[in-house]
């Protein structure tokens, strides 16, 4: 497989970056292509106190994305820039969420300048270009990246007791990114439904989203042997319905390791990224 070589001339090393022998990839492969998708899906970055903080952030649930942020997030970015990453942990009752964090200002120039992520906002992002305008296999990596940190997999009743019926469903804000994303799921025959222009409303503001739903079991089906997951929130979820053939609503993660250990069944963990 021809890996695409990247344009990394922007990139700018602070003197920090340089005493910690950061690295910066010369190739886009799997492994990048899967933390493109984790930035496009959960990622902020921005230039703080008049430049002398280039901040990277990651969010997640305290329960749910703990062993994700550890053994994905945290891994990938000492194997790809030799960086390591902070943790935080938010327990109060409200606010039960992990923020993984850095600082590197060759690590955002990179982001910024050679992937073309944007700073601030990302009302309007779309999936970069050098993502797009390569093979499959890298567009099946950064989709399994968004998909493990902003889809949902949850499993509906249908007029049955149990739930039972798989759905795997993405909102977000950036009609742009709606588009894209189902141009990919074409190019791997996987079926979906789109709903544009979705009014809510939120601290007295309406907002606007978009929604791409993946249903029923053979959609399902084709997901994970075609793009698959490497988080654990999904794929215990997956376990348990391919086990039971149904998933319980509003369990966390350790719950459902429960169901699967007291039933003798080998849990699917967190799996690492595979080139």
């Amino acid at each position: 497989m021809n890996l695409k070589k990247l344009n990394i001339s922007k990139v700018e090393f602070s003197k920090k970056d340089v005493k910690n022998n950061l690295k910066i990839p010369k190739i886009l492969n799997n492994k990048l292509a899967y933390l493109i998708g984790v930035h496009v899906g959960d990622g902020s970055m921005g230039i703080y106190k008049k430049g002398a903080n280039y901040y990277i952030s990651y969010t997640g649930h305290i329960i749910d994305e703990q062993e994700y942020h550890k053994e994905i997030i945290k891994d990938l970015f000492k194997e790809l820039f030799n960086k390591r990453v902070k943790i935080n942990f938010d327990r109060r009752i409200k606010n039960s969420s992990l923020r993984t964090y850095l600082n590197s200002k060759a690590i955002l120039t990179f982001f910024h300048k050679s992937l073309r992520l944007p700073m601030g906002m990302k009302k309007d992002i779309d999936i970069p270009k050098i993502i797009t305008y390569s093979n499959k296999t890298i567009m099946k990596y950064f989709l399994r990246g968004l998909a493990d940190t902003d889809f949902c997999l949850t499993f509906k009743k249908r007029y049955k007791k149990k739930h039972y019926y798989p759905s795997i469903s993405f909102n977000n804000q950036s009609k742009y990114l709606t588009k894209s994303v189902i141009n990919i799921l074409k190019k791997f025959n996987i079926n979906s439904s789109v709903s544009y222009n979705m009014k809510s409303k939120r601290n007295n503001r309406i907002n606007i989203s978009h929604q791409i739903n993946i249903n029923g079991k053979e959609n399902l089906s084709k997901w994970m042997k075609k793009i698959g997951f490497n988080s654990a929130k999904h794929l215990t979820k997956y376990q348990v319905w391919k086990t039971f053939g149904y998933c319980p609503p509003n369990t966390n993660i350790n719950e459902r390791y429960r169901i699967l250990k007291q039933n003798n069944k080998n849990v699917y963990k967190t799996s690492k990224i595979s080139l």
